[in-house]
């Protein structure tokens, strides 16, 4: 059964004993006409379904939620990280954990795109909102609040859009791409790919994943180049940690990075804006992971029971020289 916040608030008063018994083994959720929706302290407990330890994006995001959902500002943050950064069991588990606790409201950035709706149904009928950060999933929009993230299409475009006029007469080209069937990596290829599929004289000579990890970009790009004789002009890495492996596998070939083969990639952390100011890099495009307090923004709203966008979208910058790269790491954009 179920049994909204508003009912349990009212139960509460018949006796302590009678509330456990009444409650076992029943789900609550956020009821618009309560007082916030949060637990009679005052507190508002939410669910962090999480990816975890995962690169510099990763960590930078998840410590922006952290910092917005502090005890000061009214939160009791319940942090659940995934056992890796592709188990989408351990998160499907926790999710499953929160709704029978009866937290607030649940924040969930998905491993995976699909396999969420059966979850995403069970919290709308115990009145539990949720909110996407970062990544969408395969699901309809009414089982959620709404997704707060930087627009991937929009951020891999201007990727795109750089290649084509870095490259006016084209290129042939490698993508190094993140963990298969995430909604962010079918994205950043539908935006990166409206953009040079139909400019002239670009030769896609092939795509694979390197998990977002600089080891495997660089074991790839080294197969990729053997493969080609070198003969490979561009690289978009669909993150920063892959595009600095990358520009490793280049050196070691014997090529210069940005002269040779340029490399263009998506994040913005600290490691890949030093890289750009060196020249290991040509293009980085941000994917800006500071948004806890629009995150914290969006549960008030919707513990209050106010109309939130569906989609809400992060503004992010980009960065196309070394110069550019300097500037950004003296105003601290780097993380």
């Amino acid at each position: 059964m179920s049994i909204s916040k508003r009912m349990r608030g009212v139960v509460g008063f018949i006796g302590v004993g009678v509330v456990a018994l009444g409650l076992a083994g029943c789900a609550g959720g956020a009821d618009a006409g309560s007082d916030g929706g949060a637990a009679d302290d005052g507190v508002t407990t939410v669910g962090f379904v999480a990816v975890g330890p995962e690169g510099g994006w990763r960590n930078a995001n998840e410590q922006a939620i952290k910092d917005a959902f502090t005890a000061d500002a009214g939160f009791d943050l319940k942090y659940a990280p995934a056992a890796s950064p592709s188990d989408q069991k351990s998160q499907l588990d926790a999710f499953a954990t929160f709704v029978n606790d009866e937290v607030d409201v649940i924040l969930l950035t998905a491993t995976e795109a699909s396999g969420w709706e059966s979850s995403l149904e069970l919290a709308k009928e115990a009145e539990i909102p949720v909110v996407l950060l970062d990544r969408g999933v395969d699901a309809s929009d009414d089982l959620y609040v709404t997704r707060i993230a930087p627009d991937n299409k929009q951020v891999a475009e201007s990727v795109g859009s750089w290649a084509v006029s870095a490259f006016p007469s084209g290129a042939k080209y490698f993508v190094l791409e993140g963990v298969p069937g995430l909604s962010v990596v079918n994205e950043r290829n539908e935006g990166f790919d409206a953009e040079v599929a139909s400019a002239s004289g670009f030769t896609k000579v092939g795509a694979q994943t390197a998990n977002w990890k600089t080891d495997e970009g660089k074991s790839v790009v080294e197969t990729v180049l053997k493969a080609n004789n070198n003969d490979i002009q561009f690289i978009f890495a669909q993150n920063d940690e892959m595009g600095i492996g990358a520009a490793q596998a280049v050196s070691a070939a014997g090529l210069t990075p940005g002269t040779d083969v340029k490399i263009a990639t998506i994040d913005g952390t600290k490691g890949a804006l030093e890289a750009l100011a060196a020249g290991q890099l040509s293009f980085v495009a941000q994917y800006n992971p500071f948004f806890g307090d629009t995150a914290v923004d969006a549960v008030k709203s919707a513990i209050a029971g106010d109309t939130v966008e569906k989609t809400i979208i992060v503004d992010s910058a980009t960065f196309d020289s070394p110069e550019a790269a300097e500037t950004a790491l003296s105003e601290g954009l780097g993380f």
